[in-house]
């Protein structure tokens, strides 16, 4: 007999197998997109006994419980190999340990659904350089998804999954998120712990959460940095002052890419631009650091004895970056530094910086240039030119999609030292006032 009040009727346990079945089933539709270096059924109906049992022992639900999330394959994984996108990896032995943010999540209550494409060691901005071919971007599969943080933006974007962990040394977690149309968040220097994921160049890298919606996105930071959700009610931005970085930024960026920053600046109460012509000296400092610091990594791990595994272009990065003095890689950290002070002193005029992620919206696979408004672009090269001068700052960025008409733009709200949950705060407010929201496109869609 039913109740006549509805709260008197007994609460249905979630169908966490179901949830599980219904993301592998979703993740196996989008094959073609080529997401995936490996699902994780056996790992997934693990997560889904560790949620029964917890339930049946009358535990409350972890902040992301039955939440199914994808693991960029640069984290080990217990009883996976981790290829890092290398063929040289393929017949690397199973990780003996999660690392520390997969740890995180699944202690959280996540659901692991599968390991995701990448650029080859980390190396690249465009998804391209895989096993196997590239990872395609769901609202247009003939065109790039970035990179390295492919298959996770793309596993997003292709609504699979809401949540997913990728990394960022030089804008590896922004591109591929401005480019997707969906959150991501780069956190600041040392904020998240690195530990079990394969190091590009330690100096700059940083591990965090991508997603398809801003809430979602602050949630797993909080998970990941061990604290409790911030559930408060809808954000605010009123009185916040917005810094437009112009010179050094915009002024090399299309026109689309410049709007789309000033759309979401009138979410804030005031908007200033800030010039910065020398970020093209952070730029090289923020290259060969990294190239330096990844020549070095490579080297410790065998790269003498297996460079032949190697793709030309990466061997050569790696040649590279062991042939830099060390005296030029000291003279490039000490102008971080500088680089450093320099940006942080810019938040005593204003409380979030604000930058293109990308020049362009995502361009078509294979193109070595693109020539737009007149300009020629390398997407190998140029896709990372606005994140790197943030990324050599430390500072906390997230990627917001901006709304608009036509392929996705991402635009970083950069915050001061510390200042994550500032710019988690502006992403959840840009979301509420539907200036910025993500563009997931479900997989196949209708006609594919």
């Amino acid at each position: 007999m039913a109740h006549d009040d509805p709260r008197l009727e007994p609460r249905r346990a979630p169908d966490w197998a179901g949830v599980a079945r219904d993301a592998l089933a979703r993740a196996a539709r989008a094959e073609p997109l080529h997401v995936f270096s490996a699902l994780l059924d056996s790992e997934a109906a693990q997560a889904v006994r560790a949620l029964a049992r917890a339930q049946a022992a009358g535990a409350a639900p972890g902040p992301l419980a039955g939440v199914p999330f994808v693991i960029k394959n640069l984290f080990d994984l217990r009883g996976r190999p981790t290829l890092a996108g290398a063929q040289a990896r393929l017949g690397e032995p199973p990780a003996p340990r999660h690392a520390a943010a997969v740890r995180a999540l699944l202690e959280a209550g996540a659901i692991p659904v599968g390991l995701t494409h990448m650029d080859e060691y980390a190396c690249g901005a465009t998804g391209e350089n895989v096993i196997g071919g590239p990872v395609r971007n769901p609202l247009d599969p003939g065109r790039i998804a970035g990179g390295s943080s492919a298959g996770t933006a793309a596993a997003i974007a292709a609504g699979i999954v809401p949540l997913g962990l990728g990394s960022d040394t030089n804008g590896s977690i922004r591109a591929p998120a401005a480019f997707c149309g969906i959150w991501g968040l780069r956190p600041g220097a040392g904020a998240l712990s690195a530990e079990g994921c394969f190091p590009y160049a330690e100096s700059l890298d940083a591990v965090g959460p991508m997603a398809s919606d801003a809430g979602l996105l602050a949630r797993a930071y909080a998970v990941l940095r061990g604290r409790p959700p911030d559930e408060a009610g809808l954000p605010s931005i009123a009185g916040l002052r917005a810094g437009i970085l112009r010179a050094g930024f915009g002024d090399f960026a299309t026109a689309a890419a410049n709007a789309a920053v000033a759309r979401v600046a009138e979410g804030f109460a005031s908007a200033r631009h800030i010039d910065l012509p020398d970020a093209e000296q952070a730029r090289a400092a923020a290259t060969l650091i990294s190239t330096y610091e990844a020549g070095r990594n490579h080297a410790r791990r065998g790269f003498a004895r297996r460079h032949a595994g190697y793709t030309a272009v990466v061997r050569q990065r790696m040649l590279a970056g062991i042939a830099v003095p060390r005296e030029w890689y000291e003279a490039a950290r000490a102008w971080q530094r500088a680089w450093r002070e320099r940006l942080a002193a810019l938040f005593q005029e204003v409380d979030v910086l604000l930058a293109c992620a990308t020049p362009y919206a995502a361009t078509p696979l294979g193109a070595e240039s693109v020539i737009l408004e007149g300009r020629r672009y390398a997407p190998r090269a140029d896709a990372g030119h606005m994140t790197r001068p943030v990324s050599l700052a430390g500072l906390p960025v997230v990627a917001a999609p901006c709304a608009g008409p036509g392929l996705p733009l991402g635009v970083q709200l950069i915050g001061p030292p510390d200042g994550e949950a500032l710019c988690l705060r502006a992403a959840r407010a840009l979301q509420a006032q539907g200036l910025c929201r993500s563009r997931v496109q479900p997989w196949p869609a209708e006609g594919r």
